[in-house]
């Protein structure tokens, strides 16, 4: 039976580690009256303590200052507690993300700092043990994360994790040996960790390309290889994207349309400017290539998509993993792009609406019902294709989707770290927070079977 204990510390003389349990604790966790020696765990942690049974009317547990340090407990806090099989009192589960810290900005964690604060409300109003970490506080030895308190973050030597959220934004560091240390620690520790990994847009579309029924919603695209490609790719369409396999919030970004024998080009964000007319497909090429050999580049086919007050539409549908490895859709957005930008990205000035609101307005109460099921159907179902093909574990994915002229679906884009940006100016825990740390729980639950 689980309880949640409210739980703090006292200095003592005693040579030995002590607690003291209250008699309604004692009652719920069902200890007998002449227990004397009670092991505590949290994690990896462990500690037996003598014990002290006090006349206290709530869920309450004090420890002395030496067990305190092998436990490595942020307190006060309150945790859910249950005793265990060998008569041992299991404090957690100690679930924790990764991610970069911030030193040049107000948030310590840049702009998911809010998103952070949301699971670490959930977890405290649930009794779980959640921080933040980065890759220097790491140490298998003793972590260092940061606890909220007081909706601030403090910095505590804390459990090891028993559950990892990898929210590291950069794709370099992901590819570090520091991050592989950190990985190979927590594989060897039997610990789950997700999302696994960035997955560029080239393996996407190769995964969902091989899925015979998700080809209708594939805009044709290519692997950029050759000069003679491009040229013959920009030919054969009157209007093309070219995007980083690696890119994100709709950065580095080409458009290139044609009309008349001209050539014409358009991008969003890159260090100095270019021009945006050309009379020949040789001078585009040639303006273009110092950039695009800096990185791999697809060639994509641009779709004629719906527009919302003339600009730019899109669909946000935030997926989440649940028990034994089904999806959900969470939550559900439209973006509307900012004047003059041919992307949608919150980071290039996009705006947040209501889908149901954008839909209904679209195409009328009926069939903006039908497209919203059908969009939910389809991002489920990129879900199920791509963990069916990528190793590691994925509980979140950002799936960005738009609609053409005629009503058709496109899909656009998936994410593994979805922005966390939101419209709300009213603080609460949002169902993508719940969703995360459900998640959490229930690889926890399925670890401790295995």
């Amino acid at each position: 039976m689980t309880k949640k204990i409210e739980i703090s510390s006292y200095s003592s003389s005693t040579q030995h580690a002590e607690c003291r349990i209250s008699k309604k604790l004692r009652k719920e966790l069902q200890l007998p009256n002449d227990l004397k020696q009670l092991k505590i765990r949290c994690s990896m942690h462990s500690v037996t303590c003598n014990v002290v049974f006090i006349n206290e009317d709530r869920l309450a547990l004090s420890v002395t200052d030496e067990a305190l340090q092998l436990l490595r407990l942020p307190i006060p806090i309150t945790l859910q507690g249950k005793i265990n099989k060998k008569n041992e009192l299991i404090l957690g589960p100690v679930i924790a993300v990764l991610t970069e810290e911030k030193t040049k900005q107000d948030h310590l964690f840049g702009p998911t700092d809010q998103f952070y604060k949301e699971l670490a409300q959930y977890c405290a109003q649930n009794g779980f043990l959640f921080y933040v970490f980065s890759i220097p506080l790491y140490d298998d030895k003793e972590m260092h994360g940061y606890v909220l308190k007081q909706n601030n973050w403090e910095k505590y030597t804390v459990p090891y994790p028993q559950v990892v959220h990898n929210r590291l934004h950069s794709r370099s560091k992901e590819r570090s040996d520091d991050f592989s240390k950190v990985a190979a620690d927590l594989t060897k520790k039997k610990v789950p960790y997700f999302n696994d990994r960035f997955l560029n847009k080239w393996e996407v579309h190769r995964i969902l390309s091989a899925n015979e029924h998700l080809i209708p919603y594939l805009p044709y695209t290519e692997l950029l290889t050759s000069k003679m490609q491009f040229e013959r790719m920009v030919l054969a369409t009157d209007d093309l994207f070219i995007k980083p396999i690696n890119g994100s919030q709709g950065r580095r970004i080409f458009r290139v349309t044609h009309n008349h024998g001209k050539f014409f080009l358009d991008y969003t964000t890159f260090s100095g400017k270019l021009e945006t007319e050309f009379l020949s497909l040789q001078k585009l090429y040639k303006a273009l290539y110092p950039r695009l050999k800096r990185e791999k580049f697809l060639l994509q086919e641009t779709i004629q998509l719906q527009t919302y007050n003339n600009r730019p539409l899109d669909f946000r549908f935030l997926c989440h993993k649940k028990r034994f490895h089904k999806w959900k859709v969470t939550s559900a957005v439209a973006r509307v792009s900012a004047r003059n930008e041919f992307v949608a990205n919150l980071a290039r000035g996009g705006e947040l609406l209501g889908i149901k609101q954008v839909l209904q307005q679209l195409y009328g109460e009926k069939k903006s019902q039908h497209i919203r099921k059908l969009l939910g159907e389809l991002s489920i179902e990129i879900a199920n294709a791509i963990c069916l093909h990528v190793d590691g574990e994925f509980g979140e994915f950002g799936i960005d989707l738009a609609l053409d002229s005629k009503g058709h679906p496109w899909i656009i884009e998936v994410n593994t770290k979805p922005s966390k940006k939101t419209g709300d100016t009213e603080w609460k825990v949002r169902p993508s927070a719940k969703a995360i740390i459900n998640y959490c729980l229930s690889l926890y639950e399925m670890n401790k079977k295995q």
